[in-house]
């Protein structure tokens, strides 16, 4: 099966501004989105945590009024990317207050 096939939200391509700390609150990273869902992200990046690694994301999705928050956890890891595709994490959202998943669904245009 194919990751889009696994996929359980529909992606938009959008380029987002992310801010995260690992679940201590430390260390603070700020990275690009290159899609979003309500499910999840992929993190273009360099600085790559490892798969299952918990951390608290901020972000500002185009539409949205302040920044929303979420816990998350990579999901999966691409270190050595093939030609054309950036180094970067799959994301997946674990916990997100009720308020912001809303404004995410809004903002992904899922009424």
């Amino acid at each position: 099966m194919s990751g889009a096939e696994q996929r359980r939200h529909v992606r938009r391509a959008v380029s987002v501004e992310f801010r995260g700390k690992d679940a201590g609150g430390e260390g603070e990273l700020t990275l690009v989105g290159a899609d979003l869902s309500a499910g999840g992200t992929f993190l273009r990046s360099d600085v790559l945590l490892e798969p299952g690694e918990t951390l608290a994301l901020e972000f500002h999705p185009p539409g949205a009024t302040g920044p929303l928050s979420a816990q998350a956890r990579v999901a999966w890891v691409r270190r050595f990317p093939d030609a054309g595709a950036p180094a970067g994490m799959g994301i997946e959202f674990l916990a997100m207050p009720e308020a912001d998943r809303r404004l995410l669904d809004r903002a992904l245009g899922a009424d």
